[in-house]
This record gives C-alpha cells, sequence and structure tokens, in this order.
C-alpha cells in the first residue's frame, strides 16, 4: 500500500466533501419525501451493485496475508471496506467537485461559440471521465491487493456508481422542483428514466476505463509506450461513449437512435469484458501480494502463490498475456 498514493487519494475526498451538500441538502430542501425517497434509491443501487459484484470472481481478496508470523495483525494493508469507500467517495464527491469546477465552464464555451449540439457532451464527457479515471488510478495505486485487471474493472464500476447515485439524487431533487404537478411524480419519473434509459452508463464507462487502467498497470513484460497505449484506449473509449450518449439531438427519433447505437456497443461490451475477466480470475491460481518487505522465510512463506513463472503447475499458454504475479507486477508502486 503506496502512502504517497493513499494520502493523496483521501486528501482529495476530504477536500471535495462539501459538494455532497449540492445533491443530499437539495433533496431535503425541495421536499423531505422526495429526499427520503431518493436515498432509499441510492440505498437500493448500492446493495444491488456491490452484493452482485462481490459474489464473482472479480471482487479482490483483502482477507489473506493480515497477520505476521507471530499472529498479530499487520497495520497499513488496507481492507475490503476502506477499498469500496474510497471508490464510491472518489465518484461520489471528488469526482463530482471536479466536474462542477470544469465542466460549467465549459458549458458557456459551447453556448458562446454556438455548439448548442455538443453542449451536454462537452460538459459532461470530458471533465467527468477524466475525473473518474484519476481516482482509478489512485485507488489501484494505494492498495497492494489490488494487482489484477479485472481489479481495475471492479475499482472503476464502484467509482462510476459513486458518481452516478450522486447524480441521480440530484437530477430527482430537479425532477422534483420542475414537475407542475407534484415533487413526487417529478422525482419517480427522474429517476425511472435514468435507471431505464441507460441504466448504470456512469458504472459501465468507468469500469471500461478501470479496466484499461489495470491493464497498463499490471501486466507483465510490456512496454511503457504499451501501457499508455491501453490505458488511453479504454478510457477513450469510455469518453467516446459517454460524448456519444450525451449529443443533444433535434428530434426524439434520432435521440432514440443514437441511445440504441451507443447502447449496441456499450452493453455486449461490458459482458463481454465481465465474461473474459470472470474466465481469467477463476484461472488465475497464481493470485498474491506481498504484504511488505520480505525479510525472511516466515514472511516469504505467507505468500502462498508461485512468485515466478516458472513455478506454476500450467503450462503458458503461448497466444495468453500473462499477468504479473507475485507482487502484483506493478510499475514504479512504492512499498
Amino acid at each position: 500500500m503506496s502512502r504517497l498514493f493513499s494520502i493523496t487519494l483521501w486528501v482529495l475526498i476530504v477536500v471535495s466533501t462539501p459538494t455532497l451538500f449540492l445533491s443530499v441538502a437539495g433533496s431535503a430542501f425541495i421536499n423531505p419525501v422526495a429526499g427520503i425517497l431518493g436515498f432509499i434509491f441510492v440505498v437500493f443501487y448500492l446493495v444491488i451493485v456491490i452484493g452482485l459484484l462481490s459474489r464473482t470472481p472479480l471482487w479482490p481478496d483483502f482477507t489473506s496475508f493480515r497477520r505476521d508470523p507471530s499472529g498479530e495483525k499487520r497495520r497499513g494493508q488496507g481492507s475490503t471496506t476502506q477499498w469500496v469507500a474510497a471508490s464510491l467517495l472518489w465518484g461520489a464527491l471528488a469526482s463530482f467537485g471536479l466536474v462542477m469546477v470544469f465542466g460549467l465552464s465549459v458549458m458557456d464555451l459551447t453556448t458562446k461559440l454556438g455548439l448548442d449540439f455538443f453542449m451536454a457532451s462537452f460538459a459532461g464527457a470530458y471533465p467527468e471521465e477524466i475525473a473518474k479515471s484519476l481516482g482509478i488510478a489512485l485507488i489501484l495505486l494505494s492498495f497492494r491487493q489490488l494487482n489484477r485487471p479485472w481489479h481495475g474493472l471492479a475499482t472503476g464500476a464502484l467509482v462510476g456508481l459513486g458518481f452516478e447515485v450522486n447524480e441521480n439524487l440530484l437530477y430527482g431533487s430537479t425532477g422534483a422542483l420542475l414537475d407542475p404537478n407534484s415533487d413526487l411524480d417529478g422525482v419517480l419519473m427522474m429517476w425511472g428514466y435514468r435507471t431505464l434509459a441507460g441504466p448504470l452508463i456512469h458504472t459501465i464507462l468507468s469500469a471500461f476505463a478501470g479496466y484499461g487502467i489495470a491493464l497498463a498497470l499490471f501486466r507483465a513484460r510490456k512496454t511503457i509506450a504499451w501501457r499508455w497505449g491501453v490505458a488511453v484506449a479504454w478510457i477513450g473509449l469510455a469518453f467516446v461513449l459517454h460524448f456519444a450518449w450525451n449529443l443533444l439531438w433535434e428530434t426524439e427519433v434520432a435521440s432514440i437512435i443514437n441511445i440504441v447505437v451507443v447502447s449496441l456497443v456499450m452493453y455486449p461490451l461490458i459482458v463481454y469484458l465481465i465474461w473474459r475477466s470472470w474466465r481469467e480470475a477463476r484461472a488465475d491460481d497464481t493470485y498474491a501480494y506481498a504484504p511488505g518487505a520480505i525479510t525472511n522465510s516466515a514472511e516469504l512463506a505467507l505468500v502462498d502463490a508461485p512468485t515466478t513463472p516458472s513455478l506454476t503447475t500450467r503450462p503458458a499458454d503461448p497466444g495468453h498475456d500473462k499477468t504479473a504475479i507475485g507482487d502484483g507486477g506493478s510499475v514504479g508502486r512504492e512499498s
């Protein structure tokens, strides 16, 4: 677990905490009942997505290697709760704060340039995907237990989930304010629309970005150019899909076609990526992480997975891109 990245991560989360009041306070003051309903929807989102994700092989192991040879609990190794909290809070707070700082100015610029068609695309995809990706990278570099590509997919999904529920809460408050008949109807309409039309879009897009960032960090025997290329490619994919999704078409038919086209790319791709990562995670019998500097054979015994490819019982598949093993194979990670 890198202290530098971890400290940076939590400091930025704490500094951005005031952004939470934009959505929470807004819901509470507009209509308490609408605010309570929005909170129930947020809990529902979190329970369903985290519950399902935690029951897959994509979920990182934070329970092994928690004690040293004497039986005492190791400190500073992180936990599942810390990782989940950091991911959700970055999405809901830090990412949201960065978007509030940079997104509004971009929206004003596109309006002044007469680019209304691209206004929501630039104001959404540009700051949001970059802000979420920055947090994903910090989180992956803050926990030693995160050292596989599918850990990036899971981390990205949680970061996107945090952003999504906070944004939905804010949109729900706006729906309550604008509905001419009932605040309650406005909240239900907005949450229903954002749940049915593009369900979990931020969760999925951030999962794409997280997978690419983790590939760049944790694949073994790759060049620096390859690492930058794969990270930029997956983040760029998330950006392009988000950009296309937010295009402001003039007709309803064009908008529906746009949603369908983007969905036909986004949803099959995330299904394939989960399937592929699931298979790799189930087949990976080399997963381990070094809980710290190893200074004796007793500590080496804690790492019960092979630490070199030659010690694996399975022959390497020549066509398979091996994942780094042992200490995670990260580039430039601090102890």
